[in-house]
């Protein structure tokens, strides 16, 4: 009988959670059915802010809706994934057949591709080199629309080695690799269903990961390459978890091979023990580098013995910048001493980054959850000090959002630096902006960054609370008299 109470007490609210959820997902098609009818985003920027900003309103709405926990009767967790997955893949069927306006790399990815197919190596020669005269005759599909004409490639050569594959498959269809990326992002997910098991959460938090506008509009209507690397990089993150570290090394490196971002995370990820003896301790690292550092080696190998080398652009790009967050405090600094800005930025991104490194050596993670926290430090540091800080570079955040995200009470979300994100993650969105008028508006950096800053700022509060508190019990303790001291009057 009590039974049967409970379940007519929790049934409705459990009914109510899907049948939001759905309601979200159907609302959420509108702001990319909008996106898809502006056609050519960077001519109708402020119509995609306002859809972007939509979409994301609705995202963390049913974002919330699903890290709430549930009793087990009500919870419907299979349900709710197969929802979540379906409108997943409504979402990004309805930009895939779109141009890519965001960004134009997509063609500088299927040009790679074309040049590979002639057995030149894209590190060589720029596009606009007369060797390559031949592959541009006539074409008006991907020549107009490459950027950095003078320039040879920037992508890994495990980037090079999937351009390659993907164009001889589809040759020169944009949608084509768009769909291969898609369907990459897509796999991340059922990596990540398996991160969450191995954690014991919930799946339905991949709903943070599948429902986000970030990813949904910079892979399937840009069409970027962090679609190839966020499978990879998952597939580490459940090895770290899971204590396998020649798998993780292995993930790790081909993740670094598709997007050199990812080995910023090896310091982090690096399965150093904390007790047995000191070979006991250094093993799992070491077998963990040693696949990783096989991994990158095989993969430049092939494109190393070319003429023309593996390092491309890479140089000058660290020279550049874009929607500079706390480095534009660095370069007024820099520039007030006579000193050089990109150089100081780099130095002070590299060299924190090297400094948490260190310190994550030192004092080893106590177990795979502990080191994926400390993956959302270094990406946390590289993000708030880079000089150079595109939307799409936050993608590698958002799998350990879906394990770090937690409910709570400011709008359904707890006060934490995993919601500082999580909400960057909507703002950056206003970084495009910059197409208006082909500069930096500074009112929407405001509106971009100043959530970030104060999120994180308040989410330090409740820390230093409990920090507080414990320092004063210990120095109350201490001035105790011991068993014993008290005397007679």
């Amino acid at each position: 009988m009590v039974d049967l109470t409970i379940r007519r007490t929790f049934a409705p609210t459990g009914v109510m959670r899907v049948a939001l959820l759905v309601v979200l997902g159907l609302a959420l098609l509108f702001p990319y059915l909008a996106a898809r009818d502006l056609v050519d985003l960077r001519l109708n920027t402020p119509g995609f802010v306002v859809a972007y900003g939509v979409a994301f309103g609705l995202y963390l709405a049913a974002a919330a809706l699903v890290l709430r926990p549930r009793p087990a009767s009500q919870a419907h967790p299979r349900l709710i994934l197969a929802i979540t997955l379906l409108f997943a893949v409504a979402f990004r069927l309805i930009l895939l057949p779109t141009r890519p306006t965001l960004s134009d790399d997509m063609y500088r990815y299927v040009w790679d591709g074309r040049v590979q197919a002639q057995g030149l190596s894209p590190y060589r020669f720029p596009p606009e080199a007369s060797a390559l005269s031949a592959l541009r005759a006539g074409d008006r599909t991907v020549w107009p629309h490459i950027n950095r004409k003078n320039a040879v490639t920037v992508y890994p050569p495990g980037a090079q080695l999937a351009f390659a594959f993907i164009w001889r498959a589809v040759g020169d269809s944009v949608t084509g690799f768009k769909a291969a990326f898609v369907l990459a992002e897509l796999a991340g997910a059922a990596a990540l269903l398996g991160l969450l098991r191995a954690l014991g959460q919930p799946p339905e938090r991949a709903l943070v990961y599948l429902w986000s506008p970030l990813l949904v509009f910079e892979v399937a209507q840009a069409g970027h390459v962090d679609g190839l690397m966020l499978p990879l990089l998952i597939l580490a993150f459940w090895a770290r978890v899971k204590e396998r570290p020649g798998l993780l090394g292995a993930a790790l490196g081909a993740a670094t091979l598709v997007k050199l971002f990812p080995a910023l995370l090896l310091p982090a990820l690096l399965p150093l023990g904390r007790e047995g003896s000191w070979r006991d301790r250094v093993r799992p690292a070491v077998t963990m580098l040693v696949a990783f550092v096989a991994t990158l080696l095989l993969g430049y190998l092939p494109y190393a013995v070319q003429t023309g080398g593996v390092v491309g652009y890479l140089p000058n790009y660290l020279a550049e910048n874009f929607n500079m967050g706390l480095a534009a405090g660095v370069f007024a600094l820099a520039g007030g001493a006579g000193w050089s800005g990109s150089l100081l930025a780099n130095i002070v991104t590299f060299g924190g980054l090297a400094v948490l490194g260190v310190l994550f050596m030192v004092r080893p993670a106590a177990d795979g959850r502990a080191a994926l926290a400390r993956c959302i430090w270094l990406i946390g540091w590289f993000t708030l000090w880079t000089q150079n800080l595109f939307p799409w570079y936050l993608l590698w955040l958002l799998p350990l959002l879906v394990v770090f995200a937690a409910p709570g009470r400011w709008l359904g979300y707890a006060l934490s630096p995993a919601t500082a994100w999580l909400v960057f993650t909507g703002t950056v969105g206003l970084a495009y902006l910059f197409f208006i008028r082909w500069r930096v508006v500074p009112a929407g950096q405001i509106v971009e960054f100043a959530p970030l800053y104060a999120l994180l700022a308040l989410s330090l509060l409740p820390p230093m609370r409990a920090t507080l508190a414990r320092w004063a019990a210990q120095r109350r303790a201490a001035q105790l008299p011991a068993d014993g001291d008290t005397h007679a009057a």
